[in-house]
């Protein structure tokens, strides 16, 4: 844990900046499956900055948001009906029926160790009938998953799923009616998503180069098009909804 919070702790200041992270499309899609509710108790994994928390909070009577970085929670005012506590949801906190919903974008590729554990674990906190939205990153498609690690082992160690990888993982935790929706997210920009991950220029321009030349395979994929000296390309996004 103390290895992956210092990691985190470095890219506190950025994150905020990455084009995704605030995509509004996506988090109203997100906002939309989740079907929060004026009574609900929410506890958002992996809050970071707590870009998901802020949205949920107007939706619910309270959010918690939980991260292994202090310096990811500090870049928020925490106030209103939102809390957090500096947390690993491996480690378990909360008692069991706790909450309503449980909220995790973009989080489960991180746990590297024990990560049905932590599924499990985001079962057990809920209430019977609660639910469990998931958000991840994926390739667009699986031809493309190779490039699509190849690419990501040279920015940060983390876990590719593919769509069947999540369902299958909610559903050893127990989750019911288990469903995937798919977001695409148009036009983000690689250079905005290399400069705001706390990355050398070397390994910024190493992993710029593998998109600009890239087979056609991977371009058609990715829709990629080359604007300036960027490259645009279409983020494909799962949002899993599974309930207790």
């Amino acid at each position: 844990m103390k290895d992956d919070a210092q990691c985190w702790d470095r890219r506190a200041k950025t994150f905020g900046r990455l084009e995704w992270a605030r995509h509004q499309s996506y988090l109203r899609t997100f906002l939309r499956l989740g079907a929060f509710r004026r009574h609900h108790l929410v506890l958002d994994v992996g809050t970071g900055t707590a870009i998901v928390a802020k949205a949920v909070s107007p939706c619910v009577s309270q959010v918690i948001g939980i991260d292994i970085s202090q310096r990811m929670l500090d870049q928020t005012r925490w106030e209103g009906n939102m809390r957090c506590v500096r947390a690993d949801i491996r480690r378990p906190l909360f008692a069991e029926g706790a909450f309503d919903r449980v909220t995790a974008r973009m989080v489960f590729h991180h746990i590297m160790r024990d990560t049905q554990r932590a599924m499990d674990e985001c079962r057990r906190i809920l209430r019977p009938g609660g639910r469990m939205v998931l958000s991840e990153g994926v390739p667009p498609c699986a031809e493309v998953r190779n490039d699509f690690v190849r690419i990501f082992r040279l920015k940060e160690r983390r876990l590719t799923f593919l769509g069947p990888d999540l369902e299958e993982m909610m559903r050893r935790a127990g989750f019911r009616q288990v469903r995937s929706h798919e977001v695409i997210l148009r036009r983000m920009s690689v250079r905005n998503w290399l400069r705001n991950g706390n990355l050398t220029e070397a390994v910024q321009e190493k992993i710029y180069a593998l998109h600009a030349n890239s087979s056609e395979t991977f371009q058609r994929a990715y829709r990629l098009v080359r604007r300036g000296n960027d490259c645009l390309i279409d983020f494909r996004m799962l949002i899993l909804v599974g309930t207790k």
